[in-house]
C-alpha cells in the first residue's frame, strides 16, 4: 500500500483546518495522511497538533525537521497528538537515535528528511540501520525554484534503498498528478503532495484523483 500524505505548508492555522476538514469530508480513506507542515507548526506551534488530530481524527504528521533537541522537540510532538514527525537527516546520529527511542516508546514513527543530504542514498541505509521507521526522499522548494527539480530526480536512488535494504521511503518535492505513475515504478511507501492539493480549486477533489491513482 502506498500511503498519500497531505503537506498542509500553511501559515494559517484557520486555512489548515478548513482544508483537513474538506478532505475529511469527502475522503475516508485510511492511506490518506495529513501533514502539519513544518510554515504551519513555527507559526502556531504544538497546538495546531492537536487541533487537527482532533478535527480529523486521521494519521497526522508533525513536520518538524528537528535537527537538535530530539528529546524536546519530537518528545513535544508526540505528547501533542502527532502520529509521526521529521528529524533531518543532517542532523548528528545522535539526534536521530533520540528521535528513533521516543517513537519506539511512544508508539509512534519517526522519518528522517533527506533534504540537503549530499549523499541521500549513504545516509538513508544510516538511517535505516539506526531504526528509523522511513527516510523521506525531499528536494525542497528553493531548490525546485532555483533549479528546476522535482522528486522524480530522486527515484533511482530511492528504488536503490528500497531493494538494498528492504527499508520503507517517502517521496517529497514538487510532485503533480502527472508524476504519479512514474513514482509508483519505484515503490514508495508514501508520496508527500503540497501545493498540487493545497492550491487546487478543489483540494479534496484533488486528493481523490491521487488516490485514483494510487489504485
Amino acid at each position: 500500500m502506498t500511503y498519500l500524505q497531505v503537506a498542509l505548508d500553511y501559515t494559517s492555522l484557520t486555512k489548515a483546518l478548513e482544508t483537513a476538514l474538506s478532505i475529511v469530508r469527502a475522503v475516508r480513506d485510511e492511506r490518506v495522511w495529513i501533514e502539519a507542515g513544518t510554515p504551519l507548526i513555527k507559526s502556531w506551534g504544538f497546538i495546531s497538533l492537536r487541533l487537527l488530530k482532533e478535527a480529523t481524527n486521521m494519521f497526522v504528521v508533525a513536520d518538524t525537521k528537528t535537527i537538535d533537541a530530539a528529546e524536546l522537540e519530537i518528545g513535544e510532538a508526540y505528547r501533542n497528538s502527532a502520529d509521526a514527525a521529521t528529524v533531518l537527516g543532517l542532523s548528528d546520529n545522535s539526534t536521530i537515535k533520540t528521535g528513533i527511542e521516543l517513537a519506539r516508546t511512544s508508539g509512534r514513527k519517526l522519518i528522517v528528511d533527506l533534504i540537503g543530504v549530499a549523499n541521500a542514498y549513504e545516509r538513508a541505509v544510516q538511517a535505516f540501520e539506526m531504526g528509523a521507521d522511513y527516510v523521506l526522499f525531499h528536494i525542497g522548494v528553493d531548490v525546485q525554484r532555483a533549479r528546476g527539480l522535482t522528486a522524480v530526480e530522486l527515484l533511482r536512488e530511492a528504488y536503490k534503498f528500497k531493494k538494498d535494504t528492504g527499508g520503507k521511503y517517502c517521496i517529497a518535492g514538487g510532485i503533480k498528478l502527472q508524476d504519479v505513475e512514474k513514482i509508483l515504478e519505484a515503490e514508495p511507501d508514501v508520496i508527500v503532495v503540497g501545493g498540487a492539493i493545497t492550491r487546487a480549486s478543489d483540494p479534496a477533489r484533488a486528493v481523490l484523483d491521487f488516490l485514483e491513482k494510487l489504485k
